[in-house]
């Protein structure tokens, strides 16, 4: 039996005044993505989500010092699945707090979620390389599946 390392940090759902830093982290991620956005535009998305719970979900990881990490999930519904579906689409860990259990952490309150909403299937798409991210999906039960994701930037 593998024993999962989960870190000592309460998470709970964002709330409006943990905004400004997500946006903080969300900065590398953009970064690293050579995304065409900007931190101000994940303030719109990140206010726009929390004021509509129905389209996702934002959880941070927080410990005495503050918030150390956070995870962004959509919400979509598809036939193919019968019913809701979520999508992982960020998920951020504080350097001085990675290797310590808080992304795997924030992953199983999210399954915990998904279950608690009677989601058919949680997905995330992994950026080539990042393989903290695929050890971390795979420590929690997920699988890769072998799809070509094919996309139109407008």
């Amino acid at each position: 039996m593998r024993v999962l390392k989960t870190a000592p940090v309460q998470i709970r759902p964002a709330k409006a005044d943990d905004v400004p830093k997500l946006c903080e982290f969300v900065e590398e991620l953009l970064h690293t993505w050579d995304a065409r956005t900007t931190a101000q535009d994940a303030k719109r998305v990140y206010d726009h989500i929390l004021q509509s719970p129905q389209l996702g979900a934002i959880l941070v990881a927080e410990h005495a010092g503050g918030v150390c990490g956070f995870a962004y999930v959509a919400f979509e519904w598809r036939s193919e699945f019968g019913g809701e579906t979520m999508d992982l689409v960020e998920l951020y860990v504080e350097h001085s707090w990675r290797n310590r259990g808080v992304g795997r952490t924030l992953l199983q309150e999210l399954i915990g979620l998904a279950r608690k909403r009677n989601i058919r299937r949680f997905i995330s798409q992994v950026h080539p390389g990042n393989a903290v991210i695929e050890h971390a999906l795979d420590s929690c039960g997920f699988d890769p599946e072998r799809r070509t994701v094919w996309a139109l930037l407008l």
